[in-house]
């Protein structure tokens, strides 16, 4: 298949669970793919092809490097898969980096962030952060019901990428697509990511809800309320209803709300079972985005004087003023009121 040949030359940031899974998809459909990542991890990566806390393994046809001009030069994405929390420092030294390369002739490559959460203390999206860091560039949004472990077994999926600029989108769209990966193109970059980000707060939920053995209708129950949730903040800060009924919204939900592949979800049913934050954290292999995705959503949701009831209490709950138990009783015993 046409598909199956593409040449797009790609430049991904960061080589952790999802970077690395990027990596090894891509280059195993015929991109060219480069992967930047710091000094110590590079070692690593050199000598084992897999990041030293887990992920898929990268093949050898992978450029890996810890030199930022060489990692990107010539490319025509650059993919940002690096935490929430670093994604300003990364795209800082990318944008430095950058305007060497420019002086020597390269086009402009599309930069797309597929980090689902908020800086702190800032609480700016994440293609907010990419626009400040690295003006003058078409920026995008990665999302959807991707799951690592499974992408890197070669099980399907579809995503979507989100940008004001469409032609930018379609290029992604086209850089990117594979037969196990399908993408969409969406101009609702808001809904996008809060779709993304969300969703993990109600990951950790789920984990609690499952952890405790509260059944089928609690998750039910769960998903449903949290959905309204998302929809609320959602709408409040200028998304589309129907982005959250979609992929980034609903499908990325309801996957991570389901599976122990999501580090959040594991990271919620472990505590309901009594590990501590610190031991879930150590233990996970790789960053719960939901820990400070309900911190920048608490403070969102006052400043914006809107009622997020579960993403409150699970809030709570990761910093240890309350318990997964006792957070569901609060949530159990609300005033009562019309759906």
């Amino acid at each position: 298949m046409a598909i199956e040949r593409n040449s797009s030359r790609i430049a991904i940031m960061g080589a952790g669970s999802w970077g690395s899974t990027l990596a090894w998809l891509f280059s195993n459909h015929g991109r060219e793919v480069s992967v930047w990542v710091r000094e110590t991890e590079r070692v690593e990566l050199k000598k084992e092809h897999r990041h030293p806390k887990g992920g898929a393994t990268v093949p050898t046809l992978v450029r890996i490097s810890s030199d930022m001009s060489e990692a990107i030069k010539g490319v025509e994405v650059v993919l940002f898969c690096c935490t929430s929390q670093s994604m300003r420092e990364v795209a800082g030294k990318f944008y430095k980096t950058w305007q060497t390369l420019e002086a020597n002739g390269n086009a402009k490559p599309v930069l797309v962030t597929c980090a689902k959460g908020f800086e702190l203390p800032s609480l700016k999206r994440m293609t907010e952060v990419l626009k400040e860091c690295a003006p003058g560039f078409a920026v995008a949004a990665l999302s959807g019901p991707n799951l690592a472990g499974e992408i890197a077994k070669g099980l399907p999926t579809a995503t979507v990428v989100a940008s004001e600029d469409q032609k930018a989108a379609s290029a992604v769209q086209v850089a990117l697509s594979v037969t196990s990966f399908r993408i969409y193109t969406n101009d609702d970059v808001i809904g996008v990511e809060l779709g993304g980000a969300l969703k993990n707060i109600f990951a950790v939920a789920a984990g609690c809800v499952d952890g405790l053995g509260l059944g089928t209708n609690a998750k039910s129950t769960l998903l449903t309320r949290g959905l309204v949730e998302m929809m609320r903040l959602s709408g409040k800060l200028g998304a589309k209803p129907s982005t959250l009924t979609g992929l980034a919204g609903m499908g990325d939900l309801f996957a991570t709300c389901s599976s122990e592949l999501s580090r959040n979800y594991r990271l919620g049913k472990q505590m309901s079972q009594g590990a501590s934050l610190a031991d879930v954290i150590n233990n996970l292999g790789g960053v719960a985005e939901g820990v400070w995705t309900a911190e920048a959503v608490c403070e969102m949701a006052k400043n914006l004087g809107i009622d997020l009831p579960i993403v409150m209490q699970i809030n709570a709950t990761i910093k240890g003023t309350t318990t997964p138990e006792h957070a569901i009783m609060t949530l159990m015993t609300r005033p009562l009121s019309s759906e």
